[in-house]
């Protein structure tokens, strides 16, 4: 009779071992510990791989998450995170993630890896800063391209110098796009590269001439007395960010790729539609990832660099900003000439036009 029980409350006890390792199981392979997806009922919908960064054009991922807009559209979320743009295009290759959000690093992701981009989802002009101190001789000559009355800098003062950044980003393209008005080349210029934190603290520090930043911690520079020497904005350089999809996700899971853009635009209306949550949002995903920010910095990219919204959608020209960034690109011999054409034949709006139904 011992024995009875005894085989019986064994058996109960690998029954039980074998849930907790299924339930385990369900978890695995969620790399962010900012968005995490859940799990549960959802199980046996399709998932996709979303990359995501500690930037504003997460933002409406961790919102798809945070209130399961992937769930009620018919997929599941499993975020993957990574520091940049430049660290996404090296995990492209690996298949390491089959969707996300890139602005400047999206050229080499279709023009090199054969990526698809679906969607024009951000304003990313705003923020995008290269900042000097304000006692450099750089910060005391403005306007000395009449075409652009409102940079800083000129020939003179700026060869030679230090400027740090995370390379291969949009705050990459702000500095050759500065050179050029300058009248200047990379070549004229120690380019150093580091990421946004780092790059703000060699300024501080006297380890660099100019940090080309992006937000929050250009918002930050900027509060603490450092002058904007050029931003995308003064330079007239649109840009956007942009929803990048992998080569096998475009040819293999357009059904998801239609349900993801859909929740998408659902998650940038809401965060358009009220400021004051999507900057506490921001705050708290800046946060979260390790960038000190402040609310007024957060509330202040949301007001410069908006979502597009779903019907804004409708009225841009999806690809544009990225063919714009390649031609830079290869002008300035980052991207060879003949992978030019690749950009343009890695354009697809047909999945927005699904998804919004225009």
């Amino acid at each position: 009779m011992k024995m009875k029980k005894l085989s019986a409350f064994l058996m109960a006890a690998i029954m039980v071992l074998s849930l907790a390792a299924c339930g385990g199981e369900n978890k695995a392979g969620n790399n962010s510990g900012s968005a995490n997806s859940s799990s549960g009922t959802s199980a046996e919908l399709p998932v996709l791989k979303v990359a995501v960064m500690p930037f504003l054009n997460s933002l409406p991922i961790k919102y798809m998450v945070d209130n399961k807009l992937d769930e009620a559209n018919g997929f599941k979320i499993e975020t993957v995170y990574f520091a940049n743009g430049g660290a996404m295009n090296e995990a492209l290759a690996a298949e390491q993630w089959e969707v996300g959000t890139l602005s400047a690093a999206a050229v080499n992701s279709l023009a090199i890896y054969g990526a698809y981009c679906i969607a024009d989802i951000g304003h990313s002009e705003g923020g995008l800063y290269t900042l000097a101190n304000a006692d450099s001789p750089i910060a005391q000559v403005k306007g000395s391209n009449p075409s652009y009355p409102d940079i800083y800098g000129d020939a003179e003062t700026v060869k030679g110098a230090v400027i740090a950044t995370n390379t291969g980003t949009i705050s990459h393209l702000n500095v050759n796009k500065w050179l050029e008005v300058l009248g200047l080349t990379p070549e004229d210029v120690e380019i150093v590269s580091m990421d946004f934190p780092a790059a703000y603290q060699a300024l501080k520090t006297g380890n660099c001439d100019i940090a080309a930043l992006n937000p929050p911690t250009s918002y930050t520079a900027e509060s603490e007395g450092y002058v904007v020497t050029s931003s995308l904005s003064t330079l007239d350089v649109p840009q956007f960010d942009s929803i990048i999809v992998s080569n096998k996700t475009y040819n293999e899971k357009r059904d998801e790729l239609v349900k993801y853009t859909k929740a998408f635009f659902q998650a940038c209306d809401a965060l358009q539609a009220d400021p004051d949550m999507a900057a506490q949002l921001l705050y708290d995903w800046y946060t979260e990832n390790g960038s000190e920010t402040t609310l007024e910095a957060c509330a202040t990219e949301i007001e410069t660099r908006p979502f597009v919204t779903s019907e804004e959608a409708k009225g841009i020209s999806i690809g544009e900003s990225v063919q714009i960034t390649g031609e830079f690109w290869v002008s300035q011999q980052l991207l060879v000439e003949d992978k030019f054409p690749e950009i343009a034949k890695h354009v697809d709006d047909t999945i927005v036009k699904e998804a919004l139904g225009f």
